[in-house]
């Protein structure tokens, strides 16, 4: 029985042009930051997305194919990718990669999509956001692993005391211990090269904090962290110490009052951000994370560069992560809730030994 195709255009009959000499596009290493900015999701398929389209509205994979065919219409160029194992999709290549698509030659394409929310039917909303030759994917990510794996011995604990103007630098700042050789498949697809440095001693820690996840576990939560805590510039050492106080890296706990996985999210905050699957550690981190992020920022009060944060702004941040930004508010700093001013000084202490900082 033939498969149903889902396209994200629909419109008119596809011509397929034949294809000329390979061209110039998107440079790789641009195509890569943009990876690594969009926060895409590794775990996510084209299978999943095309079961439940809204499910994920506005999420970001990658696509891996071959242009069988494009189209040139009204001033843009649709193309028809071939995604093994899946109905082809056509796609409106984005103005960077007109060159590459309608050259391809039949060459493996990476494609990075956003499901977009305009679902209807049996269509798939995908926007193409841009395209890399395969093997040249595949190239940096190699040569980005073998660099991590010959740096990994030279990296070093931060020094005792961090600076006072700034006690978090983002996620700049150096690991929490010396690193370990090793860096895993999806840390060399997902991760930049400077978070492949330093992914062996996330991993090593984060797996002496909780022996009983499993190794795949381990992976995917020192992944996620890393990814994550750079896309929204936010020290993952931090974010080491809140999902210790939140979870103990527990990916499967529910608290009495209904939080749920790595970072304890609410259930209002699950169905705000549109989670299939809370306790998901990729989805739950992409979330949590973006929370703590949105709440420096609401309490950023000195002119300093992104991804810094003065020790008040992180304090008044963890309060309102704990008991929302409205208590906060009512008390004109952090509220006098025994609970909260104990998940403070946990989340803080744990940072502070993590960064080398006594006090």
């Amino acid at each position: 029985m033939t498969r149903p195709c889902r396209f994200l255009v629909a419109t008119g009959a596809l011509a397929v042009c034949a294809a000329a000499s390979p061209a110039r596009a998107l440079p790789v290493e641009q195509y890569l930051k943009l990876r690594r900015q969009a926060g895409f999701d590794p775990r996510l398929t084209l299978a999943q997305v095309q079961a439940s389209p809204a499910a994920f509205s506005g999420r970001i994979l990658e696509l891996s194919g071959t242009v069988e065919g494009y189209i040139r219409r009204e001033g843009m160029v649709s193309f028809l990718l071939s995604v093994p194992g899946s109905a082809s999709l056509l796609l409106n290549s984005p103005a960077s990669d007109v060159a590459l698509v309608t050259s391809s030659n039949r060459q493996p394409l990476r494609v990075l999509v956003r499901v977009a929310d305009n679902s209807a039917g049996n269509a798939v909303p995908l926007e193409a956001l841009g395209a890399a030759y395969d093997a040249e994917v595949a190239s940096r990510e190699r040569r980005a692993a073998a660099e991590a794996a010959a740096a990994a011995p030279r990296v070093r604990r931060i020094p005792p005391r961090a600076p006072a103007a700034a006690v978090s630098r983002g996620y700049y700042a150096r690991p929490m211990a010396a690193a370990t050789a090793g860096v895993s498949a999806l840390a060399m697809r997902v991760l930049s090269p400077e978070a492949q440095a330093v992914y062996p001693a996330y991993r090593d820690f984060i797996r002496r904090r909780n022996r009983r996840l499993a190794e795949s576990e381990v992976d995917t939560i020192t992944c996620s962290i890393l990814h994550f805590s750079q896309a929204n510039r936010v020290d993952p050492r931090l974010v080491i110490a809140l999902v210790i106080a939140e979870s103990s890296f527990n990916p499967y706990t529910t608290s009495h009052k209904g939080a749920m996985g790595l970072g304890q999210l609410m259930p209002d905050e699950a169905r705000a951000h549109r989670l299939t699957n809370p306790y998901d550690p990729v989805q739950n981190l992409r979330v949590s994370i973006g929370l703590l992020r949105n709440k420096l920022d609401r309490y950023r009060n000195a002119p300093l560069p992104a991804g810094q944060y003065t020790e008040q702004q992180i304090v008044l941040a963890l309060a309102a992560y704990n008991a929302g930004p409205g208590a906060v508010r009512k008390y004109g700093g952090v509220p006098p809730y025994r609970e909260t001013q104990g998940y403070i000084r946990k989340v803080m202490g744990i940072y502070r030994e993590l960064i080398g900082q006594r006090g």
